[in-house]
């Protein structure tokens, strides 16, 4: 069987832009909420009188939901229709979201951000998709490089909206803004993008999905909440990854109408693409995850400081994010996507040679959001273009996974590598002063330089990803 998607437009085809502008809403909730509730973690725990264990539920039910049933969302949009099951999961979205203003307890919080992470995953598996199913090869990277910049605003502007809702209208404020934008989103869906072909299959695959899910649960449950509470935990959840994972495998090669073919599995141009995706967003997290702890904790930055700094990064790929997507339908994938890293990887060692003058490190975030930028939006287009018709939906929720399960592999380690360092750095245990702040930016810098591998490991998995008939179509003809 051919892996090459079909290329040629669909009757009434709307324009890239249109289809970018109708899904850009909901894409832009199902990402703002997952960064939009952290900065209020803290006034949630006092108003519901819990402690802060419990409280990272809210944040921790929603990634594992929204990351394990994106695949299951995906192959649902390619047999009923990725406009349907994208406007359902607003629907669901919206109505998740009014559940968890309305909350009264944790036991409710939690349960609302369950049933909103599903509607999260229906938006962002059949997203990507979307706007790869109505557009050419000749305009999808520009199309991208547009629902680029959008996911980019929601994860930079979700910590700054949150913190001016929940301080000026309380907690429940941060989900019912949620309301009116999804309403609006789903009718600019209803009355712009059509309705996609669906793939008819005669059974639905439900073991394959079953297992695939349970593969995905205990692989992000185990990297945000099981680490180091002890080796026979962690070895118990290890085998469960590692035997639903190999049944899963099994199960597809045997089924008629799998949920993921193997062959798109095995595919050289997919399987790199996610695994490079994977390695490039973990080399993030030392910045977005561990920089506001050294900006706070070391060198005395208020929330507002430290938000300004955070948004850098976002600002760099909306900026760049539109430029990237021209690059990518003119230049190789293999190409843009190596030099990206590259740049990213750049950026971090001069972060890490210049601790701690915060202006030149700003230009080193600059530096990696730029190098991000030209990486995704090609590795973007690149697998979407490899991806089969048959299975766009669930290719664009694998792409998005890479993005969620990078995060979190790389916050379980980027915790426990920091910890190692700072003991070396700070051995006495200083907990203020000259000493911890020197012994603080010491460690910073050696995890930093620990996750530049991942940048390297990804520019070589990418330069062997290979090409696909389209982009030797290009260019031949440029």
């Amino acid at each position: 069987m051919s892996l090459e998607t079909d290329t040629n437009p669909q009757p009434s085809m709307p324009g890239p832009f249109k289809i970018v502008a109708a899904t850009s809403f909901g894409v832009f909730l199902s990402a703002l909420d997952s960064s939009i509730v952290n900065v209020s973690l803290v006034t949630i725990k006092d108003d519901l009188g819990v402690t802060m264990t419990a409280i990272q539920w809210i944040v921790v039910a929603y990634l594992l939901i929204m990351t394990s049933t994106m695949p299951l969302m995906g192959k649902l949009g390619d047999r009923l229709g990725k406009t349907r099951i994208f406007q359902l999961g607003m629907l669901v979205f919206i109505s998740g979201s009014f559940l968890c203003a309305i909350s009264i307890g944790l036991e409710m919080l939690v349960a609302s951000r369950v049933f909103q992470a599903l509607g999260a995953s229906m938006i962002s598996a059949n997203g990507l998709a979307l706007v790869t199913y109505f557009t050419t090869p000749q305009n999808r990277g520009r199309a991208i490089g547009m629902n680029s910049v959008v996911l980019a605003a929601a994860l930079g502007s979700g910590p700054v909206i949150g913190g001016i809702l929940s301080q000026y209208y309380g907690w429940p404020s941060i989900f019912l803004v949620n309301l009116p934008i999804g309403i609006i989103g789903f009718l600019v869906v209803q009355f712009i993008i059509p309705e996609t072909e669906q793939v008819r299959e005669i059974k639905f695959d439900t073991i394959g999905a079953a297992l695939f899910f349970s593969f995905l649960f205990l692989l992000i449950y185990y990297v945000t909440v099981i680490p180091l509470i002890s080796i026979e935990i962690d070895i118990l959840f290890i085998e469960g990854i590692v035997i639903t994972f190999l049944a899963f495998i099994i199960r597809e090669g045997s089924f008629h109408t799998p949920i993921i073919a193997t062959g798109v599995l095995v595919d050289r141009r997919i399987s790199s693409s996610i695994f490079s995706a994977i390695l490039a967003y973990m080399a993030m997290v030392p910045i977005s995850f561990l920089m506001p702890f050294y900006l706070q904790e070391a060198l005395g930055f208020n929330q507002s400081m430290t938000g300004v700094f955070l948004m850098v990064q976002p600002i760099m790929i909306s900026v760049t994010g539109p430029i990237a997507g021209f690059v990518s339908e003119r230049m190789r994938a293999k190409i843009q996507t190596v030099i990206g890293l590259l740049v990213q990887l750049s950026g971090l060692v001069f972060i890490a040679l210049v601790i701690p003058n915060v202006l030149l490190m700003a230009i080193g975030v600059a530096l990696m959001g730029t190098g991000l930028s030209f990486f995704s939006v090609a590795n973007g287009n690149f697998i979407m273009t490899a991806a089969p018709k048959r299975y766009m939906g669930v290719v664009s929720a694998l792409t998005n996974i890479a993005r969620t399960t990078g995060f979190s592999i790389a916050t379980a380690l980027v915790t426990t590598i920091f910890g190692m360092f700072f003991l070396l750095t700070n051995p006495g245990g200083a907990t203020s002063g000259p000493i911890f702040t020197e012994g603080y930016g010491q460690a910073v810098q050696m995890t930093i330089w620990a996750f530049t591998g991942f940048c390297i490991i990804a520019a070589l998995i990418s330069s062997m990803r290979g090409t696909n008939h389209i982009e030797d179509v290009r260019m031949n003809n440029n």
